[in-house]
């Protein structure tokens, strides 16, 4: 807790923004989140389906990837250039939710520094060091060879040092000038949410020993988003929390996700 304590600190004496909630690892929690993630999605999709047309659901979308860059709250209204469906969108304020994860990895990586989790796949632009700590002067952990593929688990708040794993299993800390993103653009609906826990069933087994597991404590920004729709005599809403990953790239959070009226 000490650990979240010290990111808490810094994160309100950057930012003043409310934290709203500490996800623990759980278990069969991670299963459950994946398929109530998916199920969200599809449900959304229908809705979607239901009252807009291509064009609207474009426009709704776009519209969405520009309000979710502008940290004050905000709404507006549109109606749909062929099914006539009034819709309306508000977007609160930004804020933060804190997540724990676990990922197995060497014992020497440190996990106790203040992240803002990422989780997206990366691809290394030459031959790079790996580190214990995001600093130069920690302790080197190998090397990895120039068109690797692996997932920045979580960036530092100056967004200078990626965290990288394979997998799930951490690989240490490398320059954010020494990976290049393979993904720069995704909607919501596309978007998988983080994975809270490495499958201990993995075979976890480094030079003849069992990688430790590590609990990773970081935030992440994230917005409340409340769609309504309107046709005739028929209405629906949904709340949505959406996570971002990158400010092009959020994410459905089921843990908060509020199904239709």
């Amino acid at each position: 807790m000490n650990k979240l304590l010290i990111i808490l600190a810094g994160v309100f004496a950057l930012g003043g923004c409310q934290l709203t909630q500490l996800v623990k690892d759980a278990g069969p929690l991670e299963t459950k989140l994946k398929k109530q993630h998916a199920l969200a999605a599809l449900e959304l999709n229908e809705e979607f389906d239901s009252y807009l047309s291509d064009r609207g659901r474009a426009q709704l979308l776009s519209l969405l990837a520009k309000k979710l860059k502008q940290p004050a709250a905000n709404e507006s209204n549109r109606q749909d250039p062929i099914t006539h469906t009034q819709w309306t969108l508000k977007v609160d304020a930004l804020n933060f939710q804190a997540f724990q994860l676990k990922r197995a990895g060497k014992e020497k990586i440190n996990t106790e520094s203040e992240l803002m989790f990422v989780d997206l796949p990366y691809v290394t632009r030459r031959k790079i060091q790996l580190y214990t700590e995001p600093t130069r002067s920690s302790d080197e952990l190998g090397t990895l060879e120039q068109g690797d593929i692996v997932n920045v688990l979580a960036q530092t708040p100056d967004e200078n040092w990626y965290l990288i794993e394979r997998g799930t299993h951490l690989l240490g800390y490398v320059r954010k000038t020494a990976v290049n993103p393979s993904i720069v653009k995704r909607d919501f609906l596309n978007s998988r949410p983080y994975e809270l826990k490495v499958d201990t069933d993995n075979d976890l087994t480094r030079d003849g020993y069992v990688l430790p597991l590590h609990d990773i404590f970081g935030l992440t920004q994230c917005r409340q988003v409340n769609i309504s729709f309107t046709h005739l005599s028929r209405q629906s809403q949904r709340s949505l929390n959406l996570c971002q990953k990158t400010p092009d790239i959020w994410f459905i959070n089921p843990l908060h996700d509020t199904p239709g009226e």
